[in-house]
């Protein structure tokens, strides 16, 4: 009886502290963002953050400069 005791709580600990270490992060937390170049000054923004004036990605900045 002490033999299977002891095997279970030797499963136990390689399943709760050991086998975790080697699993792989989940990917929920990153988030894929889509980047463009702005055509006025070449830097480069989110999708979400650009104009698009005559079929070219600009950015806020340069529209305001405008």
């Amino acid at each position: 009886m002490a033999k299977i005791l002891m095997l279970g709580i030797i499963i136990a600990i390689v399943y709760f502290f050991i086998l975790p270490r080697f699993q792989r992060p989940k990917n929920s937390d990153k988030k894929i963002q889509n980047f463009v170049e702005c055509k006025k000054c070449g830097t480069f923004i989110d999708i979400k953050e650009s104009v698009i004036k005559n079929g070219d990605y600009i950015c806020k900045e340069c529209i305001n400069k405008e």
